[in-house]
């Protein structure tokens, strides 16, 4: 009767279907990436209106593509204006890292606890209440570098660079899987003044427990969640009460209900802003947003302390009030003016080769090509941006090269789209060619 389950569990084969509910709508995880790409949100919709069933999508941030749905009267909005319980919303603050005399560097560099940031943590762990420190980056440092030629170690299979893992006294790359032991000297001059920069959960860790011995700690993030059951097991003990700070990356950030939780501290809230993707500023509103939920959901009442270098970006201060219509309002007519969805519809189409001129030979033929076509064979409604190379431009060994096609009719980005895919491009070596519809990310 009824059917729980990831995003494949929307082909569930139902037979008298009445409801499908979609929780944390918003969440890019519910694109497919791989063959065969779907979006489970989007597929939810037309199963239900086909079945003649209703569709809820629950969401505390709601995507633009669904806030703009609702305005234009093509979702009816039920708004939750109160807490489960009755509980008030946390008090939501935050620190400018600008302010030097608001802060105390540690000795690796990064700024990692502001003093108000500490103050408060250590009133709560006197109190015997719970923290939650958030960083959406893991690791110890994001990478190494060379201070007498400037050389940053990266990774042979992708264009990102090694990040530090102190645990594991190794270099990975989080795309690829590669490690590599941590070099005593740079490969390139030969020096040995190597430092780390950046800041990840690991180096948080450290800096915490130097700071609170007395605490107990527990950190959750991809390194220490592989194993069978390890969620469960980090979780159980914060809900038992023996864990004083729980730090972490965005896997903390929703779904938990810990009533003794009185504090949640952001580490640093513009990880992931500046990212050359047109969802960056949304995704890091939703994150802060989540996350800010931790706080005070029992009778204790909730802070949140927000640090950051940028306190007057529009995604932050949005957080600060808990403002989702206001940010979604800013947001959409961002979107509008450079015409991005919800406004259009895009088509991304990636060229990859072990060959990087190959790839780019590729990619500016096919746009050529879809170029030659339009108002002849194909609509006149589309739009040809590109090529250029991707933004991550080698991934897995191949390099990467992107074009989009942007239109606002939906039709028109169907089309082009099965004509790209029964075209005869002279490819001439190793080439792939993916139609990524809707994408939910451009990196």
């Amino acid at each position: 009767r009824i059917v729980v389950g990831a995003r494949s569990a929307i082909f569930a084969p139902l037979p008298d279907l009445g409801a499908i509910v979609v929780d944390e709508e918003h969440e890019g995880t519910y694109k497919q990436s791989e063959t065969p790409r779907y979006h489970a949100r989007d597929l939810a919709v037309m199963r239900a209106a086909e079945a003649g069933a209703v569709c809820v999508l629950g969401s505390a941030t709601p995507s633009l593509e669904s806030w703009s749905n609702v305005e234009r009267k093509k979702y009816r909005l039920a708004s939750l204006p109160d807490r489960v319980g009755g509980g008030a919303l946390p008090s939501v603050s935050v620190v400018d890292l600008k302010e030097r005399a608001a802060v105390s560097r540690t000795p690796y560099g990064p700024i990692v606890l502001s003093d108000g940031l500490e103050d408060a943590m250590r009133k709560r762990i006197r109190r015997k209440e719970q923290v939650v420190l958030l960083l959406n980056r893991r690791g110890f440092s994001n990478f190494m570098q060379c201070q007498a030629c400037g050389f940053v170690p990266t990774s042979p299979d992708c264009s990102v660079s090694l990040t530090y893992h102190r645990v594991r006294r190794r270099m990975v790359c989080h795309y690829s899987g590669y490690e590599a032991p941590v070099p005593k000297q740079c490969e390139r001059c030969g020096s040995d003044d190597l430092s780390f920069r950046g800041l990840g959960t690991e180096q948080v860790e450290q800096t915490v427990s130097e700071r609170f011995p007395e605490a107990r700690i527990a950190r959750m993030d991809v390194d220490t969640t592989s194993g069978k059951w390890s969620h469960h097991e980090i979780l159980g003990r914060v809900e038992r009460g023996e864990v004083d700070i729980l730090l972490g990356t965005q896997m903390i950030a929703k779904g938990l209900d810990f009533p003794n939780v009185t504090l949640v501290g952001v580490v640093n809230a513009d990880v992931g802003l500046h990212l050359p993707d047109f969802r960056a500023s949304e995704r890091v509103f939703q994150l802060l947003a989540q996350v800010a939920g931790r706080a005070g959901r029992g009778v204790k009442a909730g802070e949140v302390m927000i640090q950051t270098r940028i306190p007057d970006h529009y995604a932050i201060q949005a957080a600060l009030s808990h403002d989702v219509k206001g940010f979604s309002e800013r947001e959409l007519s961002e979107r509008k003016n450079l015409h991005y969805p919800p406004f259009t519809r895009i088509l991304n189409v990636v060229v990859s080769s072990p060959d990087v001129k190959l790839a780019a030979d590729v990619a500016g033929q096919a746009a050529r090509w879809v170029s030659s076509k339009i108002g002849r064979s194909l609509p006149r409604e589309l739009e040809v941006i590109g090529p250029a190379p991707s933004p991550i431009e080698q991934l897995h060994g191949r390099w990467r090269w992107h074009f989009f096609l942007r239109s606002n009719s939906v039709r028109a980005i169907g089309e082009v789209g099965r004509a790209l895919r029964d075209a005869e491009l002279s490819r001439g070596g190793d080439v792939r060619i993916v139609l990524d519809r809707d994408p939910v990310s451009l990196l």
